[in-house]
């Protein structure tokens, strides 16, 4: 994927990026695909846990869902995957709860290959509806609802490098019975990528009142920031105009 920003012709010598992949070579699942994994927990407890795959020659992330698990009377689900191995992760997912609240985790699992600078960007927003007098709530397990790290899963011990793009805040509807849309919550951030980071891990760990619903979808994705052909453009007639005055 790339972006491309367009400078007045006066403003050539002054260097820009763009984006470009922060892939490096061929991703792939692995011969088992169990490293495009996404599993599902309700109260601590994993209650499923499947696969994703990456098509061969577009790189497109491919999911058969919805991925659902049960524990007492609440309900999570996975029902889309989405983006691509550069890597972008897409993700829509579902939770619901009876008489009592329960706290959720989600996590997905990517392969990646990165290397320099990475810019990174994560995405999310929540449906709410609480079927009670009291309304509905969903609150982040961790600081944020929604986790990004990069994983080295070569060398143990390794701490994971968070993204700094963890996003996510409290949200409520009330008096019930009620529906409501959150804002999006974003975050941007730059990193480096220098050690062997062959993972990207993205958690989305929540916990939701009794009696409510809720929808969430977002996404995570990094690039690599490189010269763009303007800066290279721009340096090309600076040469030129410095060639010329060497002329007698």
């Amino acid at each position: 994927m790339r972006f491309r920003y367009l400078l007045p012709l006066a403003a050539l010598a002054v260097a820009f990026t763009s984006a470009s992949n922060a892939s490096a070579g061929t991703i792939s699942c692995g011969a088992d695909g169990s490293l495009c994994g996404v599993t599902l927990s309700i109260d601590g407890s994993q209650v499923a846990a499947g696969t994703f795959g990456i098509d061969s020659e577009t790189g497109a992330l491919t999911f058969s869902g919805p991925l659902t698990g049960q524990s007492g009377g609440s309900t999570l689900s996975v029902n889309d995957i989405h983006g691509n191995a550069d890597p972008i992760l897409g993700y829509a997912a579902a939770a619901s709860t009876g008489g009592s609240g329960s706290a959720f985790s989600i996590t997905f699992t990517l392969p990646i290959a990165l290397s320099g600078t990475i810019d990174a960007h994560a995405e999310v927003s929540y449906s709410l509806t609480g079927t009670s007098v009291a309304g509905a709530q969903i609150s982040p397990l961790f600081g944020n609802v929604a986790i990004a790290q990069e994983i080295d899963t070569s060398v143990g011990g390794l701490s994971p490098l968070n993204k700094g793009v963890d996003v996510g805040n409290t949200f409520s509807c009330t008096p019930g019975p009620c529906n409501a849309t959150s804002p999006t919550y974003s975050a941007s951030n730059a990193f480096l990528g220098n050690l062997a980071y062959d993972t990207m891990s993205v958690t989305l760990a929540f916990s939701l009142s009794s009696s409510s619903n809720t929808g969430i979808s977002g996404f995570v994705q990094q690039v690599v920031p490189e010269p763009g052909t303007a800066s290279l453009l721009g340096l090309g007639l600076i040469g030129l105009a410095i060639a010329g005055r060497k002329r007698p």
